[in-house]
């Protein structure tokens, strides 16, 4: 689809305007500069036609150090990808020296240019907007992107010049992936390695990735959508504001993927928050798979990694079952065989089993180990069935749904793992009250 980078200097209201194109808050905004550093894609349209829309940092040509001057190389490759470019002002601050950079890079890319004057509101915003002209980039289109006043306007004009492109079939993700961790353990650039190029910004800055980052990976038939995530931190140490919506946008991130690649420092092991980080993903029900990153730092013998991931399965029994591998994404060390791992435990997460199957293991799982008494009276289980996946999910039919321990349904659950596996995932045991004759019938 035609490709439309929305580029400008630091907060003029290029994430609001984003947020408002594609009718949803999919760019974090935040009144402060450089909340958006990556680019950031959306499939928006407009009067039938359809393209995909890109938020970027704050492009500053005169920036000659720190996060900014990643953040413009990130806002430069963008500009190169585009269609069409929508370069946004401010009204309010008028013309600076910034925008007049910025203009004299748009006019060498030969692209056309929409200029946005945001944050124009009342009567007076023509007249306002109007000192945009001399950046000799044509029209001007005042509009207020909180408020959605001028959009559609500028939309209308930027359809017209927006080129013809032959629409491919839509794709599905066949896996969608979420790259979970900490700040700093080395999400982004895992990212980078899998795609061998500069996609996603990466700084040894702590909570460089605010948004979520969407990558398309090809391989084979296969396709893989991954989700680069901000670090998810303690509870205490989240702030209200920008780093509190990453969090948010993280959670929900996990909540759209089917597995997740939890990102542990090799170096340090796993801590508690490394813990309550998978505790979040089993909650959600979707497939985990550890990676012990920057493994080539580490200091290590042939026992090294048995003893960490005994370790770590001792720490994560609630998830002891997730596969364990050791990785660099600095050096490429075993990152292909992340494609293979998630590809076991995004199969394992979308099994089936037949009824017969099922009522099979839970019954001899009875026979075997009796179940407790309640007020002196046996718990009968009738039959049992699938009724879900991604997380499997059972149905269990009892004369005490209610009254079942825990103790007893974790016993369950590790003999179905015992008999099927379920590597990697979580399942989840519903129970129902059912009838006896259900068992009678065979159903």
């Amino acid at each position: 689809m035609p490709v439309v980078a929305i580029v400008g200097r630091p907060n003029v209201g290029k994430s609001t305007l984003f947020n408002r194109i594609l009718g949803r808050r999919q760019a974090i905004v935040e009144d402060e500069p450089g909340v958006t550093r990556d680019r950031n894609y959306g499939a928006a349209s407009w009067a039938g036609r359809e393209f995909t829309l890109v938020d970027t940092g704050g492009l500053d040509p005169l920036a000659e150090e720190g996060l900014f001057t990643l953040t413009r190389q990130q806002a430069l490759v963008a500009v190169q990808e585009a269609d069409v470019i929508l370069f946004v002002v401010d009204t309010r601050s008028g013309l600076t020296a910034t925008d007049d950079e910025v203009a004299r890079l748009l006019r060498r890319t030969d692209k056309p240019v929409v200029v946005i004057a945001n944050k124009s509101e009342g009567q007076s915003r023509e007249l306002e907007s109007s000192q945009f002209y001399s950046l000799g980039l044509g029209e001007v289109f005042p509009v207020s992107a909180l408020h959605g006043t001028g959009v559609a306007e500028a939309l209308e004009h930027l359809v017209e010049v927006l080129p013809e492109k032959e629409l491919p079939a839509e794709e599905s993700h066949d896996i969608r992936v979420a790259v979970v961790g900490r700040p700093n353990t080395g999400k982004s650039t895992l990212i980078n390695r899998i795609l061998g190029e500069e996609r996603v910004l990466v700084s040894e800055v702590p909570g460089t990735t605010a948004d979520t980052v969407d990558t398309l990976v090809v391989r084979g038939e296969r396709r893989y959508l991954f989700v680069d995530t901000a670090g998810v931190r303690r509870k205490a140490r989240v702030s209200k504001g920008l780093e509190h919506y990453s969090v948010l946008r993280a959670l929900s991130a996990v909540e759209r993927c089917q597995v997740c690649l939890l990102l542990v420092e090799g170096q340090q092991g796993m801590v508690d928050q490394d813990l309550r980080i998978a505790g979040l993903v089993e909650e959600r029900g979707r497939g985990l798979v550890l990676c012990l990153n920057k493994w080539d730092l580490v200091e290590k013998d042939h026992r090294t990694f048995d003893a960490m991931a005994r370790e770590i399965r001792e720490k994560m029994f609630f998830f002891a079952h997730a596969p364990i591998i050791s990785i660099s994404a600095l050096t490429g060390l075993r990152v292909e065989r992340i494609f293979e791992v998630v590809e076991d435990v995004y199969r394992e997460t979308g099994r089936q089993l037949t009824t017969r199957q099922v009522n099979e293991v839970v019954l001899k799982a009875v026979e075997r180990f009796q179940p407790h008494l309640v007020r002196g009276r046996r718990l009968k289980f009738y039959y049992a069935t699938q009724v879900g996946v991604h997380p499997p999910t059972f149905v269990i039919f009892t004369n005490r749904p209610g009254e079942i321990k825990d103790s007893y349904i974790r016993y369950l659950e590790r003999t179905m793992r015992e008999e099927f596996g379920f590597v990697g995932t979580p399942i989840r045991l519903r129970f129902k009250r059912g009838r006896e004759d259900r068992k009678k019938s065979g159903r």
